[in-house]
């Protein structure tokens, strides 16, 4: 046990030598950098030029780290790119910061700008964070289920990610979603202060001043489901949401006579 401790101080003081740095997040990861101050007793260090960690099948790089090999923390900086496999989903990200806990469950948040892709999901957001299999973001420009065909923008989401795949999200505020037709019709945009998917029961519900607009026709309701697989809106009515009525509002809708007799026309 002893001897393991001293490992990473070994190696701090060969980086005198060598000009480069690599220890050991025990059982974990492995860190490198050019440069790196280390403290023995508290397991605090910081990392810089050309950081680099490997922890299985994930490699992120940076100009920037600090942690503690101890508490199996590390937070990088000045731009990051993460890639590879983290807890059996495909990664590839660029964020400004990603701060990783390596304790269980393992978990990670990138902010600053988060793009890139995690199982089948395609993210632009401010920030990022998973845990296990749950999955979050804030400010979401862009929330791409490729294999549902829907695409999600929010300000906050939360849902579930098992084995590379969606299978359970909720939205809030400002939401928006994008729904293309998988074989035939037309591509469908709802917009509401709320929306529930669930891929088993293969729908999306969106709740709260619901405007659904698809080829020149626009529905307006309390509450409306999506059924992704056939590209279907339903609206509804006395929709309650965690024993909360949400609307009992008729749901209505109007069509662009001047688009449909231009296409008439044509």
């Amino acid at each position: 046990m002893r001897q393991s401790r001293l490992l990473p101080a070994i190696l701090f003081w060969l980086t005198l030598l060598t000009a480069a740095f690599a220890t050991e997040l025990p059982d974990e990861a492995q860190l490198s950098a050019d440069r790196m101050r280390f403290d023995s007793r508290s397991g605090d260090f910081l990392a810089t030029g050309n950081v680099l960690i490997r922890s299985g099948g994930l490699t992120i790089t940076a100009p920037r780290g600090v942690g503690n090999v101890q508490n199996k923390d590390v937070y990088f900086s000045e731009g990051i790119v993460a890639s590879g496999d983290w807890q059996g989903d495909r990664v590839s990200l660029k964020a400004g910061t990603i701060e990783l806990h390596f304790t269980p469950p393992p978990a990670y948040t990138a902010a600053g700008g988060v793009k890139g892709d995690v199982g089948k999901i395609s993210i632009d957001a401010d920030s990022l964070h998973m845990k296990g299999t749950d999955i979050s973001a804030v400010n979401v420009r862009r929330f791409e289920d490729r294999e549902a065909g829907i695409t999600f923008g929010a300000e906050d989401v939360k849902g579930t990610l098992e084995g590379g795949i969606l299978t359970a999200l909720t939205a809030r505020r400002k939401v928006r979603l994008q729904g293309r037709p998988r074989r035939s019709g037309d591509a469908v945009d709802i917009r509401g202060d709320m929306a529930v998917y669930s891929v088993e029961r293969g729908s999306v519900v969106l709740s709260g001043n619901v405007r659904a607009v698809q080829k020149g026709r626009t529905l307006t309701a309390g509450s409306v489901v999506y059924f992704p697989a056939n590209n279907r809106v339903e609206a509804l009515a006395g929709v309650r949401v965690d024993g909360t009525v949400v609307s009992r509002d008729r749901a209505t809708i109007t069509i662009d006579l001047k688009q449909e007799k231009q296409r008439g026309g044509n």
